[in-house]
């Protein structure tokens, strides 16, 4: 949660810098989906398909929501 509406993309931006350069030891995850909404970041990151469930279930109940990253994991 964020103060102001306007900062959650700058704090998804560095939470998708921050997982992205992770050096993962056991266990590598897929895939990458941070979500804006309103005054709110939700982000995850793990088994793609996992990830892919959650992202269709989370658009699908807050329709203002806005998918700031889709990506897989480098």
């Amino acid at each position: 949660h964020v103060k102001n509406a306007a900062d959650a993309k700058t704090l998804a931006q560095a939470l998708r810098d921050s997982i992205q350069s992770r050096q993962w030891m056991c266990g590598f995850p897929d895939k990458l989906v941070i979500f804006t909404y309103d005054q709110y970041v939700v982000s995850l990151y793990g088994d793609e398909e996992l990830v892919n469930t959650f992202r269709d279930k989370f658009t699908a109940t807050y329709s203002d929501s806005t998918i700031a990253y889709d990506e897989a994991i480098l």
